[in-house]
């Protein structure tokens, strides 16, 4: 059963939606990181906006905390592929903005693959990343040089590289300020957003929601 109303925490609640292993291990360390400071729900089963829709239908696992979740996360990488289903994803999100009232829905997102935004938690990086090989690249790169083992969906070398998530931060931040051209003019969080969903430039915004929940830690 999802939580229940009358047992909310003052603690910010949080319910993250997923697409893969290695997404599904990394937000489980900041639940565990940050669990003073957040109450963190990283949902039980892998999918991202029609998952979040049914978890929230009058019949899912979270419908008696509409009104209860501060936000809700979804975390993917963009791909050309995900492109023609941007107006039915963005649906969803208009969705649970109204059901969810109380709600903030973010998108946070890494081109191509989560191991780009797993590199920045050792450098400064920005390779082209568009096809399979580019992704095997980053890869290799990361389980070779920087964390040797690592597979996907490991959750021992994963939590070894979020453990750097500080370094994530100011890399993220380094990176998005790398296509900020590309993001000129968008004083409107939604359209900086669909910018980003559609890029075909190298980014992350995935260390946004690690920098929320530092200053959560602070506060």
């Amino acid at each position: 059963m999802a939580r229940k109303s009358k047992n909310k925490s003052r603690k910010p609640y949080i319910i993250v939606f997923w697409e893969g292993e290695s997404e599904e291990q990394y937000f489980k360390f900041l639940k565990d990181k940050f669990h003073e400071n957040a109450n963190l729900n990283v949902h039980s089963k892998k999918g991202l906006f029609a998952t979040a829709e049914k978890a929230f239908s009058s019949n899912g696992f979270y419908y008696d905390d509409m009104l209860d979740v501060d936000e809700i996360w979804i975390v993917f990488d963009t791909e050309v592929e995900m492109r023609p289903n941007w107006d039915r994803n963005w649906d969803v999100v208009k969705k649970l903005r109204r059901k969810c009232k109380n709600a903030t829905v973010k998108l946070y997102m890494t081109k191509g693959c989560i191991e780009y935004y797993f590199l920045l938690h050792y450098e400064k990086t920005q390779p082209l990343i568009v096809s399979v090989k580019d992704k095997e690249k980053v890869l290799k790169l990361l389980s070779t040089k920087y964390c040797p083992g690592y597979e996907k969906g490991d959750k021992d070398t994963t939590w070894e590289i979020a453990e750097h998530y500080e370094t994530a931060v100011e890399n993220g931040e380094w990176s998005l300020k790398r296509i900020a051209d590309e993001l000129e003019g968008t004083a409107d969080e939604n359209e900086r957003i669909r910018r980003l969903y559609f890029t075909d430039s190298t980014f992350t915004n995935v260390h946004e929601a690690v920098k929320h929940l530092m200053e959560m830690s602070r506060s």
